[in-house]
């Protein structure tokens, strides 16, 4: 019920000091498709990732049913009003890309992202990225940007309708995909790293 702006503000802030507090546990992705790219990059193991998956849905599971419960309702996840698949789907690709784009150069990149030391500004700008598809496409799409945000706000809604978060989720593992290609593309010298599915090709 509040103002989307600082609905937007608020989820990146999370987003940032959970990246500041619990990077060096585990990473810090919190999102499917940061994982999903980490696997296909080869910087993951896909068992981890697979299992770092599982518990980011959970977890968004968790976060949906808990707000019902507070808020005694829920939403549904569906395009802004005179939007289609199309256009949300444009969006969640195109935002889902900046934000892993943004952790790919400044999180899990060698001569940068990996010294933490002479980085501190890495959860700003994944933050920062969240902010960005917020203000500009939360109005076409909700603004997920993140499949296990997708999925927990359709199964807690399900009563409404249920299966819009297929078509998130396939687009937002392709904006992950395509912000792997650009990084390699931008990042020739970083390489494929051993075990990444391209390492076959």
């Amino acid at each position: 019920g509040g103002s989307p702006m600082f609905a937007a503000l608020s989820i990146a802030a999370a987003l940032m000091v959970s990246i500041y507090a619990l990077g060096a546990v585990s990473g810090g992705h919190f999102n499917p498709a940061v994982s999903f790219t980490m696997g296909t990059k080869g910087h993951e193991a896909w068992i981890d990732m697979g299992m770092y998956m599982a518990v980011q849905i959970f977890a968004g599971l968790l976060a949906a049913f808990s707000y019902a419960m507070v808020y005694e309702k829920t939403f549904n996840l569906v395009p802004g009003a005179g939007f289609g698949w199309v256009e949300a789907g444009t969006v969640e690709t195109i935002y889902t890309f900046l934000l892993v784009f943004a952790v790919l150069n400044t999180a899990a990149t060698e001569g940068y992202g990996r010294a933490k030391a002479n980085n501190q500004v890495y959860g700003i700008a994944i933050g920062f990225s969240v902010v960005a598809g917020g203000f500009a496409a939360g109005w076409i799409s909700g603004g997920c940007f993140n499949p296990a945000v997708a999925v927990a706000i359709d199964v807690s809604s399900a009563l409404k309708g249920v299966g819009w978060c297929v078509v998130y989720v396939a687009f937002e593992l392709i904006g992950g995909v395509l912000a792997y290609l650009a990084f390699m593309t931008v990042r020739p010298s970083e390489g494929v790293e051993r075990g990444a599915f391209w390492s076959g090709l």
